[in-house]
């Protein structure tokens, strides 16, 4: 994968709580000892050390070990100037030896930015991006196995992303704060807070396309809300605000319930788009809804193009919309559907075919239709995922959560945004991702649980089996909570209360498994490979139409939490 620049675009992640404290490590050849200290969340962090260049480094390292798909944000106060190529920034690291494998975003004393990354273990640093801004700065780098984006901000909400570039991340790097005073006979002393390691909130950025001046998109507790201006989405030439996700392959859909919008005009629109890139006369797929109810599905097949009006309907907002694309023998095929409820769908017009490229765009959007002023729209239960992938919110939420599918690792990742008071009485209260059935005999569900918010000591993810969706459906889950506790629970009948079985402890991320034989099921942990942790037990559980998936619940009906699932190769 090449070097990818984007312009002003609003980054949004989730910060997790791990298991693991902070580690203040020297690495490389330094001449003076360093430090880090925490007062109320302010950390002073002191490091002499060479530099962070050429083949080798030497360093202040404030660290934890992290995951394959994750985000470092933090506020630089300031850094000492004991040399004008000081400097203190987040970092990603393969390890903790001095040639490791590396990316840092870094703030020099002049208020300089670098972003550099060390492709090989021994290789030479290179300069990747630069830019400029005075103290204090906002720096993060987020990164999947084998991308990392470096980003800036003023204010800490709203994100320019620098670059992004190719790296190789292991699934299990160190990641921090670096500082170095580029003399190795002293000390250089940076101030930083706002510091956070968590998960990425996997790709979706705000922008505009065409000639529309820029709106925002932010998430609270599970709800988007988008802002956008623009002329018109129709024709050869779009205008709008799109906040999306790059994606690759096909057999995708992507889901939202569209709560409200505002009526800057009847022509306003709000909708799920899947379109070949940012220009203005990009191939495109859009089902939509106006102020109005009016919902069009509409499309553009190749570049440059008139779009094309292919059906519509009309429904009373809050209304679910879905866009999902095959593969076909030379191009996508896209298909469109809406829903009062979102589970019993009805299509919207014909399929038609797009001529997508292996790298494209997929997500919400929002045009005012009135270039001089903006619009509003409100949209919860975001989710993109493979077909017959389903996020669905079981029992009495307060919030539907949202969830996305990861098509740029090479491996399976998962976030799952959820909220719910429990999984436990006689009913539940959760966020499930379900699986595509029917659920056969002999299976398992294995994943790694790679995070938790902690919104709560039973704020829990895992995955399970569950006889329908019903809140008080009998079902049996494996989890984990924020502080490594693992729970083993089911639900022997209908509207039965949730039985305790068994427990463990682990250190994120770790295995979790369930696996099913007739009605039986079997619950073990382990870190990397079967047999390398414990078995829980079995327990019975007659389940007429078995469903899978992952489970997410925040234990906190007020806010949603947010977990991250893969399946790295084993």
């Amino acid at each position: 994968m090449g070097r990818v620049f984007l312009i002003c675009s609003l980054l949004l992640f989730t910060g997790v709580a791990h298991a693991q404290e902070w580690i203040s490590t020297d690495v490389g050849a330094i001449g003076v000892s360093g430090s880090a200290n925490n007062s109320a969340g302010s950390w002073t962090i002191r490091g002499s050390g060479a530099d962070i260049w050429g083949a080798s480094d030497a360093f202040q390292f404030l660290h934890r070990q992290s995951n394959q798909s994750g985000v470092i944000t933090a506020r630089v106060v300031d850094v000492q100037a004991t040399h004008a190529f000081a400097k203190a920034g987040v970092m990603i690291r393969a390890s903790l030896d001095a040639n490791a494998v590396t990316a840092i975003l870094d703030v020099k004393p002049d208020g300089g930015i670098e972003f550099m990354t060390r492709a090989a273990s021994g290789a030479s640093m290179q300069f990747v991006e630069g830019a400029a801004s005075p103290f204090p700065v906002w720096l993060r780098l987020g990164w999947t196995s084998d991308t990392v984006t470096a980003s800036t901000s003023r204010d800490g909400r709203q994100w320019t992303l620098l670059c992004a570039t190719s790296l190789d991340v292991p699934l299990v790097p160190e990641a921090g704060i670096a500082v170095t005073s580029h003399d190795n006979t002293q000390l250089a002393t940076a101030t930083i807070d706002n510091l956070s390691i968590g998960a990425q909130g996997n790709g979706w950025t705000s922008q505009p396309v065409g000639a529309s001046s820029d709106g925002n998109a932010t998430e609270l507790n599970g709800v988007w809300t988008i802002s956008g201006a623009g002329s018109d989405i129709w024709a050869a030439a779009d205008s709008f605000e799109f906040l999306a996700r790059r994606v690759r392959g096909s057999s995708l859909q992507v889901v939202a319930r569209i709560d409200d919008l505002q009526n800057t005009h009847p022509f306003a629109k709000a909708g799920l788009m899947v379109r070949s890139g940012l220009e203005a006369d990009a191939v495109t797929a859009l089902v939509d809804v106006t102020p109005g109810g009016h919902i069009e599905f509409m499309a553009r097949a190749t570049a440059s193009s008139e779009m094309v009006y292919l059906g519509g309907a009309n429904a009373t907002m809050p209304v679910w919309l879905q866009l999902s694309w095959t593969p076909g023998t030379s191009s996508a095929t896209a298909a469109a559907s809406m829903s009062t409820d979102g589970v019993t769908w009805v299509p919207i017009g014909p399929q038609t075919s797009l001529a997508l490229p292996d790298n494209y765009l997929a997500g919400v959007a929002v045009t005012s239709h009135d270039v001089t002023q903006s619009t509003t729209a409100h949209v919860h239960g975001l989710s993109l995922l493979p077909n017959g992938w389903r996020s669905n919110a079981v029992g009495t939420v307060t919030t539907i959560g949202n969830a996305a599918f990861d098509t740029n690792g090479k491996n399976v990742i998962v976030t799952v945004e959820g909220a719910g008071t429990d999984i436990w009485g006689d009913a539940d209260a959760f966020q499930m991702v379900q699986l595509p059935g029917p659920i056969v005999d002999h299976s398992a569900l294995t994943y790694r649980v790679v995070s938790l918010d902690n919104t709560n000591v039973f704020a829990k993810a895992g995955v399970m089996f569950r006889d329908s969706t019903n809140p008080s459906a009998p079902s049996v889950i494996l989890d984990a909570r924020p502080d490594g506790g693992v729970e083993f629970m089911a639900r022997l009948c209908g509207q039965c209360a949730t039985t305790f079985l068994s427990g463990s402890r682990i250190v994120f991320p770790a295995y979790v498994s369930l696996a099913r034989d007739g009605a039986t099921f079997t619950a073990s942990v382990f870190t990397s490979v079967p047999g390398d942790g414990s078995t829980l037990g079995s327990v019975t559980v007659p389940m007429s139409d078995p469903v899978a998936g992952f489970a997410v619940t925040s234990h906190d009906a007020s806010r949603t939490t947010t977990a991250v699932f893969d399946s790295p190769a084993r």
